[in-house]
């Protein structure tokens, strides 16, 4: 599957979720459906991030680039604040918050970037690889990013999946 494609489906998941929050009860399923929000959104934004976004800078500008990653942040500070709130009323606001930030980008990034993503850049997104391989990856390097934060490693943040690799290495030898 085409890598923009999966990201436009993933979209479509995520606005379930949303729907699914906006309409739940305090307790475990509210619980399960946040879990798996989080996780979705968190891997979908890495991939952006790390592998689409670099190209949206080459050919559609820095501007939009930088619009978009201002736009992650947002979602990710309205994940923090959806958890903050489980279990607390003001919920259903925080969930309303989110929707329409992530409404927002998603209309932005399936109205204009991802059309021009594939009229002047289709072989560079081709050439990124299967969504599955770009997951795996972001996975593993989120995974590398956690551990060096349990170690303490400073400027893990700055660093390639390769440069975490090696530091987490060298602080368990």
């Amino acid at each position: 599957m085409e890598l923009l494609e999966h990201l436009t489906e993933e979209h479509r998941k995520v606005e379930r979720l949303l729907g699914m929050l906006a309409e739940s009860e305090e307790g475990p399923e509210r619980e399960r459906a946040l879990a798996e929000l989080e996780s979705s959104l968190s891997t979908h934004m890495s991939v952006e991030e790390t592998f689409l976004y670099p190209i949206v800078t080459k050919v559609i500008g820095s501007e939009d680039e930088e619009e978009a990653e201002v736009e992650h942040g947002l979602a990710r500070e309205g994940l923090a604040k959806l958890r903050e709130l489980v279990a607390e009323p003001g919920f259903g606001a925080a969930v309303d918050m989110l929707t329409a930030g992530i409404g927002h980008h998603v209309k932005e990034e399936e109205q204009e970037l991802f059309p021009q993503l594939r009229a002047e850049a289709a072989e560079q997104v081709r050439a990124l690889g299967t969504p599955d391989e770009l997951e795996a990856k972001v996975k593993s390097k989120a995974e590398l990013y956690e551990q060096a934060k349990e170690a303490g490693l400073e400027g893990r943040s700055q660093m390639s999946k390769d440069q975490l690799a090696e530091a987490v290495a060298d602080s368990t030898s």
